[in-house]
């Protein structure tokens, strides 16, 4: 089982649908059947916020991905029945993805779903360097 927590400010409009249609792709992709994400599109004091005292990276960015655990890091703690493990967090920022949709010709949503599956990708333990 796949479940996308997704948190909108009321003022973004997103296609809802088409996200957790992004995140269940990626998943299936990548052969993880059963997991937890929780996602959250938010505006650029809070993005600028997160990468500052998170990363300590000045300024703001387009997504953060926070993940869970580290990569083959085993999770040892017991979840009830039914409930996936948690992959991790990742956070966009609704007013880059709107700068990168018009510099680059995309609908927002697509931008949105591709800073996600950028995320997704972090948190299942791929990066920049691999």
């Amino acid at each position: 089982m796949i479940l996308i927590n997704l948190f909108v400010q009321s003022r973004y409009p997103v296609g809802r649908k088409k996200i957790r249609a992004t995140v269940e792709r990626v998943l299936k992709e990548n052969k993880v059947e059963s997991a937890q994400v929780d996602i959250s599109i938010v505006g650029a004091r809070k993005i600028k916020e997160l990468n500052e005292s998170e990363l300590k990276h000045e300024g703001t960015t387009d997504v953060l991905s926070f993940p869970q655990h580290e990569r083959h890091q085993h999770d040892d703690f017991p979840l009830p029945d039914g409930v996936p493990p948690h992959l991790g967090d990742i956070v966009v920022s609704y007013p880059e993805a709107i700068q990168h949709a018009r510099r680059y010709g995309k609908m927002v949503d697509d931008q949105i779903c591709f800073f996600i599956e950028h995320g997704l990708m972090h948190l299942l333990g791929y990066h920049h360097e691999e």
